[in-house]
């Protein structure tokens, strides 16, 4: 259709076309834009308020070839940020990364002060995996103008990217200062806390959450993981629950639970439900995580890790083991260890299961492989110097023994573990395999009070379920029934 104004002046048809798109006539005002870039002596800003309307009716492709013919031609300053801004907006869209990077520092070099120009181009620039630069573009634009809650929160992603959790969360925390309800950065700040340990904090964070999504399965989930973190099993149990009530096929969640469930005593049979589960539904994030995102997936969103499989795997073993199901156990981390050859802990488990089934030789063979992997994996050292003496093995033994009681000391009296697992899984040493050692009765007691501490850490994470008395009379042994 032709324009609905003649004239051989490119301005006023760009005029008329102006006025077109603002009364949101589309064919006519874009009939206009065309008859006025095509007559002589149409210059840049012709070309610029033809690209505006383009934009505007989203003829994305159209609008960024009229942004550079009018570049090309020549804008005045203002202008020529406008359009190179909105190009750079237009090429990110498009996924266009490197061009979209070119346009804002195009802006930039125009005007240096524009906050919005050094925020998008740290989108680009993380978007393009240049995290370090996308850090300091975003922190020169929140230096401009701190207000931007969203590039606080964007900052703060990047930066646990970079594995800087205190500076994410400080990052989190201004986005909150910008907008107290921007409740995506308190699950950020969440996470961030976590990895720093502070479970406390992390509770806090997830609690505030939850409040604004309290339909989101993942924030659950993650809550369940600071309360696990805190000690406190039984919340951390409702909270995998009530992730689990909202999506049945989370995963992570029948894993986490199932680790909640592993520490509380009587829940042996529900901790290798939630296992099963997990290895059951853990393959499917692996096909997921192989294919590439859906175009309608934020490019800012993190894809499943299938290594979860793995972990699954391993801890289903841990359950079934601790079911007296030891041939099903050995089956589960053979498998964890076909996905992870080296997984360390699951040689050593697979061991503990393999002396369970009265093969003490491959028993020892696993745990000579965890050691391999880790020479410090203390709990295979445990069990290797076991296995050796059961079968009058004595090839290597004083040197191991030498290299127990040098660990034991470094870990009773300084705290240090080296590269060895953490203080849980290591203080299952028990005090007994100490009497067969050539050990110090320093270290022998130092070893006893590790584990004590750590069984009365389980007894006080347990519950007391009433009415708790012991029978007597004619009823016998063990927990009286009814109430009363």
């Amino acid at each position: 259709m032709p324009c609905d104004r003649r004239s051989s002046v490119p301005g006023d048809l760009s005029r008329r076309g102006w006025e077109l798109t603002e009364a949101g006539d589309a064919d006519a005002a874009l009939a206009c834009h065309r008859e006025a870039t095509g007559l002589p002596g149409a210059g840049g800003r012709t070309w610029f308020h033809r690209a505006r309307s383009e934009q505007r009716f989203g003829h994305d492709a159209a609008a960024r070839s009229s942004f550079g013919r009018s570049l090309a031609a020549s804008l005045p300053p203002a202008e020529a940020k406008e359009a190179h801004f909105q190009l750079g907006k237009l090429q990110r869209d498009a996924g266009l990364l490197a061009e979209a990077e070119a346009s804002y520092r195009a802006v930039l070099a125009i005007d240096p002060l524009l906050a919005g120009a050094h925020i998008l181009l740290g989108v680009v620039l993380r978007e393009l995996g240049r995290l370090e630069e996308s850090v300091e573009a975003y922190g020169e634009g929140l230096r401009l103008n701190p207000s931007v809650a969203a590039a606080h929160y964007n900052r703060g992603q990047a930066l646990l990217s970079l594995r800087r959790p205190a500076e994410a969360a400080d990052g989190f925390r201004a986005a909150l200062r910008a907008d107290s309800a921007f409740s995506l950065a308190q699950e950020a700040l969440g996470g961030a806390l976590l990895d720093l340990g502070d479970a406390d904090g992390a509770a806090e964070a997830l609690s505030a959450a939850l409040r604004q999504r309290p339909e989101e399965a993942r924030l659950h989930h993650s809550l369940g993981k600071a309360h696990y973190l805190r000690g406190r099993r039984q919340e951390a149990a409702a909270a995998h629950a009530a992730a689990l009530a909202l999506d049945p096929s989370f995963a992570y969640a029948h894993n986490d639970l199932g680790n909640v469930l592993s520490d509380l005593p009587g829940r042996e049979a529900e901790a290798h439900h939630h296992y099963a589960e997990a290895v059951r539904l853990a393959p499917q994030l692996a096909e997921d995580r192989l294919r590439p995102p859906a175009p309608s997936v934020p490019r800012s969103l993190p894809r499943p890790f299938p290594g979860l499989f793995l972990q699954a795997h391993s801890n289903l073993g841990t359950a079934l083991k601790g079911l007296g199901r030891h041939a099903e156990a050995a089956a589960s981390y053979s498998a964890a260890i076909r996905l992870k050859p080296h997984l360390c802990e699951a040689h050593k488990n697979l061991g503990a299961a393999l002396t369970e089934l009265g093969r003490p030789r491959d028993a020892v063979a696993s745990f000579a492989t965890a050691l391999d992997i880790n020479p410090q994996f203390w709990p295979a050292l445990y069990d290797l110097l076991d296995g050796q003496q059961f079968l009058c093995d004595w090839r290597g033994r004083e040197a191991r023994l030498r290299e127990l009681e040098r660990h034991l000391d470094e870990w009773h009296s300084r705290g240090r573990l080296g590269a060895g697992p953490t203080e849980r899984l290591h203080a299952g040493l028990a005090p007994f395999h100490t009497l067969v050692w050539p050990v110090s009765d320093k270290t022998r007691r130092r070893v006893a009070l590790s584990r004590a501490r750590r069984d009365v850490e389980a007894a006080e994470a347990a519950p007391l379920v009433p009415p708790l008395r012991w029978g007597g009379g004619g009823g016998g042994g063990g927990h009286g029934g009814g109430g009363g």
